[in-house]
């Protein structure tokens, strides 16, 4: 532990370690054991595997999600002298066989990958001839399939760090309940006693508060008349990219200089508002939960989240922006039930049809392999002809590959190359290249306006010429400064590991196994939303029933913030987010009049409640039709019921579309949404006539009142 006392005051300019730094790096240094830190929003994660990679021999190899991240601490690093890189896909050739050289030369001490690099035959045959001496997985909580962001990428991790025989592992997270703790302890061999390292996310400085709005233009009013008393920089969070824009503009109107962050925006645009905002003493961002990760800002006084967020492992990390300073800053929540079916939107969005999951299935199944034992396919196209989302696609192949052993995954390529002259020296190269590779490109090429178009599968198939040949072949001329090239149409490769089911009983059953694990992941999800509405209504300290979320039932003393809105006022707030139950008969119509498919059900469903998919954006149902999202106020399980019922009418087959299509003056909005409720209760999400019990009435209060 001496070397890393040196590193921390050397190389990090700190006399001591804060918290539980030391036990998580003498865990990795003295025992040689794996650990799990599970520290809040700011608590200094990083620093438990920096100082041990520079205390280890070998590599210190980092997963994280991440790229802009991955930038931001490779920057800080190198600047105080550390020999570290990420390695990405927006790096050219040049800065990557670098990178590659100093990693393979044992120069390299941190190396900074995305996930998805593990699919990488390249990256995987590099990892082979390197010591990996720890292996740090940061936002670990997405290796859970029930955590609030997971990732199937991120499976396969533990795997690669068994394969690789890595010396230790440690996995880093600010949001993990603990159940998903036990997920991560147990994928990576950690001892749930001696290797987790937890600070609880009780902080004593913030004032968690909640208030109930009827809709968007009161809650404008609420968030400039906050803002206005503010004393330090602040951070409004909306749910969708149109409201950062609708709720700055409404800000404007009441003076208030606001900037706007959202994924929409170009990266030049979100770089200029976060440094300004970073530079700012009393700045504004109106943002979607893009905006945060990297941000530690001192200083931050005001979290207000316009739109209840769908986690509370999302909240949790959100606030925890908030005070990091140590002193006094306000977390507002917004709870509105207009809102809800945008949250239960995201919830429902993944689960695609069963008979989709049976068309991929059979595609996957029987499609016989290439030469060299792989088979590939275009994810996007496949995402559009059986409907389903590329998130939960990449997640159903993630299945094949861990949970059944039929397939894994190996380096994807583009299946269409775009080549023009760069000189008229080096073009005259290209066409009297006798090769027979060069050949076969020539023969098969396609003319366009301003060059040639390669489809490498068909050459490769017509020339009998390996399609990474090829690919060799175009790269080397771009290298040789002949040509430009613009690669296309990835397609993702896998090497079949194990005989797939070929019968149709075989793969149906396959289908509904997967189908059920859609719907279990559907079902958390919405549990997920009533977790949030419970616990901003319960009768409990919010900071209380925030830490025991977390499994820190202790953290606050005696279960009493004194500064939250449970503690101020003595009960919690009452809030009534209830759907219609009854589908509308003449909409129901409008939808079948509109959509003319009726062997999915729930593809009609999503129209009307506002879920786009792949298919609906496709068939032009999607955001642009003005009946998208018109039954958005009716329980999404009752508009199933009611289309499958039109469905099985038809014999689930296509019909023609019974005429023109409804016109209104614009497309309806969420906020435009009216709930049914006539009654008020507290903790209790009803849709469609259930509720979600949790809530106590105004005599049973858990905890006594002061």
């Amino acid at each position: 532990m001496e070397k890393a006392h040196e590193v921390l005051q050397n190389t990090f300019g700190f006399s001591s370690f804060r918290l539980e730094q030391e036990a998580v790096i003498r865990r990795l240094l003295v025992d040689n054991d794996n650990a799990l830190v599970l520290f809040p929003t700011g608590g200094g994660k990083s620093l438990t595997y920096q100082i041990p990679a520079l205390c280890l021999e070998g590599l210190t190899l980092v997963i994280s999600p991440l790229i802009a991240l991955m930038k931001d601490q490779v920057d800080a690093l190198v600047a105080r002298g550390v020999k570290a890189a990420n390695l990405d896909s927006t790096q050219g050739a040049d800065r990557a066989a670098w990178i590659k050289g100093e990693v393979l030369s044992g120069n390299m001490k941190i190396l900074y990958v995305a996930p998805e690099r593990l699919n990488n035959e390249g990256f995987m045959a590099m990892m082979r001839r390197v010591r990996i001496s720890l292996l740090a997985v940061d936002e670990s909580h997405c290796i859970s399939q029930w955590g609030a962001s997971f990732r199937p990428e991120y499976l396969k991790i533990a795997r690669f760090a068994e394969e690789m025989d890595v010396e230790r592992v440690l996995c880093l997270t600010a949001t993990a309940t603990p159940s998903v703790a036990k997920d991560i302890c147990d994928s990576f061999f950690i001892d749930r006693d001696a290797g987790v390292f937890r600070i609880p996310v009780y902080r004593p400085n913030l004032a968690l508060k909640v208030e109930v709005f009827d809709n968007a233009d009161q809650k404008i009013k609420r968030v400039a008349s906050i803002l206005k008393q503010r004393t330090g920089p602040a951070i409004v969070y909306v749910t969708l990219q149109k409201h950062a824009e609708e709720v700055s503009n409404g800000l404007r109107t009441h003076q208030l200089d606001v900037m706007i962050y959202h994924a929409g925006l170009p990266g030049e645009e979100r770089e200029r508002v976060q440094q300004q905002f970073m530079d700012s003493d009393q700045g504004i961002v109106v943002a979607t939960i893009a905006f945060g990760m990297g941000i530690d800002k001192a200083n931050i006084r005001q979290v207000i989240h316009f739109h209840m967020p769908k986690t509370l492992e999302n909240y949790s990390q959100e606030v925890g922006r908030a005070g990091r300073d140590g002193l006094h800053s306000d977390c507002y929540m917004f709870l509105c039930a207009p809102d809800i079916p945008i949250l239960e939107g995201f919830a429902r969005g993944d689960t695609c049809a069963k008979c989709g999951i049976e068309l991929w299935l059979q595609q996957v199944a029987l499609q016989p392999p290439a030469p060299d034992g792989t088979l590939d396919f275009n994810h996007y196209k496949q995402a559009k002809e059986y409907d389903i989302r590329q998130n939960v696609l990449n997640l159903l192949y993630a299945q094949l590959e861990l949970d059944y052993g039929y397939i894994r995954a190996v380096t994807p390529f583009y299946s269409i190359y775009d080549i023009s002259s760069r000189n008229a020296a080096g073009w005259q190269k290209v066409l009297s290249d006798p090769s027979p590779t060069a050949v076969a490109i020539r023969t098969y090429w396609m003319t366009k306006s301003n060059g040639h178009t390669v489809d490498m599968v068909s050459t490769a198939e017509h020339s009998r010429i390996d399609r990474s040949e090829l690919a060799k072949k175009i790269n080397g001329w771009e290298m040789d400064g002949h040509i430009w090239s613009k690669a296309s149409q990835v397609r993702a490769r896998y090497m079949v590991m194990n005989p797939m089911p070929k019968s149709t009983k075989e793969i149906k059953a396959l289908a509904d196994a997967l189908y059920q694990r859609m719907v279990a992941r559907e079902d958390e999800a919405i549990e997920k939303i009533r977790k949030v509405i419970e616990f901003a209504t319960n009768d409990d300290c919010m900071a209380q029933g925030l830490a025991a979320y977390f499994g820190d039932e202790d953290a606050v003393p005696d279960g009493m913030c004194g500064q939250c809105t449970f503690c101020l006022n003595g009960a919690g707030v009452d809030f009534s987010p209830v759907a219609t139950s009854i589908p509308d008969p003449a909409r129901i119509k409008q939808i079948l009049d509109a959509c003319p498919e009726r062997d999915d059900p729930r593809l009609l469903a999503r129209m009307a409640f506002g879920i786009t998919s792949p298919r609906l954006t496709y068939g032009k149902w999607s955001t642009a039709h003005p009946l998208f999202g018109c039954m958005v106020d009716t329980d999404f399980s009752a508009l199933v019921v009611a289309f499958d019922a039109e469905c099985k009418k038809a014999g689930y087959t296509k019909v023609e579309a019974a005429g023109p299509t409804p016109r209104t003056s614009q497309k309806r909005s969420y906020t435009q949404t009216k709930t049914t409720s006539t009654s008020s209760y507290r903790g209790s999400y009803n849709r469609g006539g259930s509720s979600y019990g949790g809530g106590r009435g105004r005599g049973g209060s858990k905890r006594a009142r002061r």
